[in-house]
């Protein structure tokens, strides 16, 4: 009797290991929001359609270049270190960030992937495929979607009228 008390004890524990170890090897964890990357992106902003590409690290450098609407392609601009750089063709502008309008597009958008780099964005929601965060910025609640891998998805601010789409990333990171 006590022989079979033994191997029921043991085959329980076994029982119970293998069903734990299976258990924490299916759930898998949430990679966190990726900093340094490149993509391009499709927005939506005061009822206007962008597109174009944005390079950001987590040292606060971001690069914005709009390739349309054609009033504005070509256009870039460039945070670091404090100052703003706006391009077009030959014509080269820099001044201190705080002279962009806050609620202007390149200003949004450097204020969410600073939020990012800065660890400010806080999860509210995580499934398998993606994840879901809140970023408090000075405009408002910025709700940012990232894939299983920490990709950022999309971003949109919920009193302004700013929605943006990433595609094609890469990561900057070695």
């Amino acid at each position: 009797m006590q022989k079979v008390l033994s191997a029921l004890y043991v085959f329980i524990f076994l029982f119970l290991f293998t069903l734990c170890g299976c258990q924490s090897s299916s759930v898998q964890k949430q990679k966190s929001l990726v900093t340094d990357f490149s993509a391009d992106f499709c927005a939506e902003y005061n009822d206007m359609k962008l597109k174009g590409s944005v390079v950001s690290n987590r040292q606060g450098v971001i690069g914005i270049n709009i390739t349309s609407p054609d009033t504005i392609a070509g256009l870039s601009v460039n945070y670091k270190d404090g100052e703003a750089e706006l391009k077009r063709d030959s014509l080269i502008c820099s001044a201190d960030e705080a002279y962009l309008p806050s609620s202007s597009f390149p200003n949004l958008l450097k204020n969410i992937l600073r939020g990012v780099s800065d660890g400010r964005a806080e999860l509210s929601t995580q499934n398998y495929e993606s994840s879901c965060y809140n970023l408090k910025i000075d405009n408002g609640i910025c709700i940012i979607t990232a894939d299983k891998s920490g990709n950022i998805a999309e971003a949109k601010i919920e009193n302004e009228k700013f929605y943006i789409r990433f595609s094609e990333q890469k990561s900057l990171e070695n």
